[in-house]
C-alpha cells in the first residue's frame, strides 16, 4: 500500500524556529552546548574570563614563572643587604684613625695586648705561687716511726730453699718485696715524703707468709702527723688499696693476697 507523504514548509527562518522547540540543541560559538539556562551561561562567562584568547596551558606557565620571580625576590634582597653589610663594615674598618694607621689595626693591636697580658699572668702565677705543703726539710725529720706487719704469697711454692735466709732465692724474694714496697710507699702523696726504709723478715716454715717492717721519720712536732697522717689506719690502708689496684696480677709469684695483710 503506498502513502503519499506531504512536505510541509514551515515559514521563517529555519534557525530560529529550531531554537523555538529544540532550545538544547543551539550551541555556543566556543561549541559549548548551551541549555539556556542560566548556569550554563555563567560557566561559559568563566571559561572565557579564565583564558583569554589563550590556552590554559600558557596561562599556567605564565603564573609558574610569576610564582618564582615572586620567589626570588625576598632571597635577592637579603643578599643585597648583607652585601650592603659587609661593605660597610670593611669600610669602616678601613677608615684612618690617625696618621697611616687604620680602625683595623688598633682592633688587631687590642687583641694581642690582651693575649700577651693573659700569658705574662699566667707565667708570673706559676713562679709567684709557691705550695707551702711541698716546703720541707727533710733533713729536719729525725723522730722514727715504724710499722710491723705480714702478709701471704699464695702463688710461692713452699720449699726448705725459701726458709734459708743465706739462699738465693731467698734473698731475691725478699729484695723484690722490699722494692715492692719501698716503691709503694715512696710514690704516696701523703706518706712518700716520711718514708724511710722497708725490711723484709725471714720467711718462717709451714707457709709462704712474708713479715715487713715500715719506716717512717717525722720532724721534731708530730704531735698532729702521727695521730692522723702517719697513723697505722692511713698506712694500713694505702698498702691494701695498693694490692686491690694490682689484683689483675695474680698470676706474679710476688702477687700479695690482700685480705691476708695484717700490721701493727
Amino acid at each position: 500500500m503506498d502513502i503519499d507523504l506531504e512536505k510541509i514548509e514551515v515559514a521563517g527562518n529555519g534557525s530560529d524556529e529550531a531554537a523555538r522547540f529544540y532550545p538544547e540543541q543551539v550551541t555556543a560559538e566556543n561549541g559549548v552546548v548551551n541549555n539556556g539556562s542560566p548556569d550554563a551561561a555563567e560557566r561559559q562567562s568563566l571559561l572565557q574570563k579564565e583564558f583569554p584568547g589563550t590556552n590554559g596551558e600558557t596561562n599556567l606557565a605564565e603564573h609558574t614563572t610569576a610564582q618564582r620571580l615572586l620567589q626570588s625576590l625576598p632571597v635577592t634582597t637579603q643578599t643585597h643587604e648583607k652585601v650592603s653589610v659587609g661593605r660597610r663594615i670593611k669600610k669602616e674598618l678601613n677608615e684612618k684613625v690617625f696618621w697611616k694607621v687604620r680602625l683595623w689595626m688598633v682592633v688587631v693591636a687590642i687583641f694581642l695586648i690582651i693575649l700577651a697580658v693573659i700569658f705574662i699572668s699566667l707565667a708570673l702565677c706559676s713562679v709567684i705561687h709557691e705550695d707551702v705543703d711541698e716546703k720541707y726539710d727533710q733533713s729536719s725529720f729525725k723522730v722514727p716511726r715504724s710499722f710491723n706487719g705480714s702478709f701471704l704469697l699464695p702463688n710461692r711454692n713452699v720449699t726448705s730453699e725459701l726458709y734459708s735466709p743465706s739462699s738465693n732465692r731467698s734473698q731475691m724474694l725478699a729484695a723484690e718485696l722490699r722494692e715492692k714496697l719501698s716503691d709503694l710507699y715512696r710514690a704516696s702523696p701523703a706518706l712518700g715524703r716520711y718514708f724511710s726504709d722497708a725490711e723484709i723478715y725471714p720467711f718462717r716454715n709451714g707457709s709462704a707468709t712474708a713479715h715487713f717492717r715500715l719506716k717512717f721519720l717525722m720532724p721534731a712536732e708530730h704531735g698532729q702527723l702521727e695521730k692522723f697522717t702517719l697513723s697505722r689506719e692511713v698506712v694500713y690502708n694505702v698498702f691494701r688499696q695498693f694490692l686491690y689496684d694490682h689484683e689483675t696480677d695474680e698470676q706474679g709469684l710476688t702477687y700479695i693476697d690482700p685480705t691476708s695483710l695484717s700490721m701493727v
